[in-house]
């Protein structure tokens, strides 16, 4: 940070966000975007979706495939000395234009997927609280809840961001804990009607039991996220070792975690016995995870779970909304209105950054309010369009390291790091998101509405097209401040 950046920080006004970060205070932001308890309740969905018991094998190999991304990301961003991830990475390598365009994909993904966490966070409130006190419970219309979460978070994003990082590693630390609870006694009671097989998920009649395309597809959602590690660099101990390390920790905790406790939920019900039961019983998807608990730990143990349920989605959108804010905040250095860029003096937070991204969760609630639709309805709709727009700025991320280090060869000499891998990324990531584009109806929950996929899946180029013409007015208007995005 410059001194006239550092006085400006200090005097509350525009500037480069500082802090003190370690590696595990970024990886606690970051997984808790993730929401692992949330993962583990909607695994058996995925497990109904995709491969069943073999999700256990998926939710490996998938965080394990984004390593060939991670190698090269982690690379460069010794590099690119800006808190932009995907934004800064592909402007430094393919233009500035098209960074911008990718910037704006990414955080308009984030955006769709907070709203989804934050709808499904008010239906599950007033859910547990009919499950507690029965149908009297005092309940409220869930877009009541979104708003008052929406204020708390707003709150919190305007506190320092060491005050985040504990807030998400109290509650992430729980949520690991009550997993990890249940994975210890599934294992110690000997497992459920077909013992314990530590290699039935590996079987190819369970393995391939729906196309791996798909299976992958789906348990990518188990890595993605880690990403967002760049987007906290100003706010770094030490940026060049603190980013890299927190991205090979998230990758490979979340691999071997998810893994060995989708396994356990496998063996709770058995390898074959959990795919049967959620074909015959489809509606149980939902309250699996709650049930195995409450059997194999206890009726209390299972309450306990339903509300840290509700405080992993809360721990979930925070962490979102950090994500979000300090992409506007950095873009507000280059393309969009400066005032984005502005730093509490106190709190040396983003404050005004952290205030738009609060409007913009009202913004998108009302417009879903003013539909009259289902709220479950649209939940399909933003998970399809969330994870397309993810998607597309991985495969882009992917070609911009490669062109980055062709381009300056001599900064990293690794030839895997720097060329293989990111190819093989490359190609891998372009499969699943042409998956993605030809299952989207799937992903949607609209299998018969081929107008309506077709504009969902338009949602992602016409945010890039946005980035683009924004990129454009700004160079117009002030290219010396154009030039600042990388």
């Amino acid at each position: 940070m410059s001194d006239a950046e550092l006085k400006q920080t200090q005097e509350g006004g525009s500037g480069r966000l500082q802090g003190s970060l370690g590696p595990l205070a970024i990886v606690f932001i970051v997984v808790a975007a993730a929401a692992p308890l949330t993962i583990m309740v909607s695994t058996p969905t995925n497990m109904a979706n995709a491969n069943g018991a073999g999700m256990s094998a998926t939710y490996f190999v998938a965080p394990m495939l984004l390593l060939l991304f991670a190698g090269g990301f982690a690379a460069m961003s010794r590099y690119v000395p800006k808190a932009g991830a995907f934004y800064s990475y592909v402007a430094a390598a393919l233009g500035r234009s098209i960074g911008v365009g990718a910037g704006f994909t990414a955080m308009g993904g984030y955006f769709i997927f907070q709203s989804f966490v934050y709808t499904l966070m008010g239906l599950t409130i007033n859910e547990t609280l009919v499950s507690f006190f029965g149908e009297n419970a005092v309940t409220l219309p869930w877009y009541v809840w979104v708003f008052l979460m929406i204020a708390l978070v707003g709150w919190l994003g305007y506190q320092e961001v060491d005050v985040n990082a504990k807030v998400l590693a109290i509650v992430l630390l729980l949520e690991v804990l009550v997993i990890m609870v249940i994975n210890v006694a599934v294992v110690a009671r000997g497992g459920g009607p077909e013992g314990i097989s530590l290699t039935g998920h590996l079987a190819p009649d369970v393995l391939f039991s729906a196309p791996i395309a798909i299976s992958l597809l789906i348990g990518f959602s188990v890595g993605l996220g880690f990403e967002a590690t760049a987007l906290f660099r100003d706010e770094a101990r030490d940026p060049e070792r603190t980013i890299p390390r927190a991205i090979y920790i998230t990758l490979i905790s979340a691999a071997v975690f998810y893994s060995i406790s989708t396994w356990a939920l496998a063996q709770a019900w058995g390898t074959r016995g959990i795919s049967e039961l959620l074909a015959q019983e489809p509606d149980r998807q939902f309250s699996l995870f709650y049930e195995t608990a409450d059997i194999w730990v206890g009726s209390v143990f299972s309450q306990s779970v339903q509300l840290l349920a509700i405080t992993s989605m809360f721990a979930c959108v925070l962490a979102y909304h950090n994500i979000i804010a300090r992409y506007l905040h950095s873009m507000g250095h280059s393309v969009l209105p400066l005032q984005l860029t502005y730093v509490h003096a106190d709190h040396k937070s983003p404050y005004i950054a952290s205030l738009v991204t609060s409007v913009g969760g009202v913004l998108i609630t009302l417009a879903w309010l003013s539909t009259g639709l289902d709220p479950y309805v649209f939940i399909g709709w933003e998970i399809a369009v969330g994870t397309l727009s993810v998607l597309i700025v991985f495969v882009l991320t992917s070609l911009a390291i490669f062109v980055f280090f062709r381009r300056h060869p001599d900064l990293d000499r690794r030839l895997w790091v720097t060329g293989i891998a990111p190819i093989l990324s490359f190609a891998v990531l372009a499969v699943i998101m042409v998956t993605a584009m030809l299952n989207f109806s799937s992903l949607s929950g609209a299998a018969d509405a081929r107008v309506l996929n077709t504009v969902l899946m338009l949602i992602p180029p016409a945010l890039f097209c946005l980035g683009v013409v924004t990129a454009q007015v700004a160079k117009r208007r002030d290219p010396d401040r154009f030039q600042g995005i990388v």
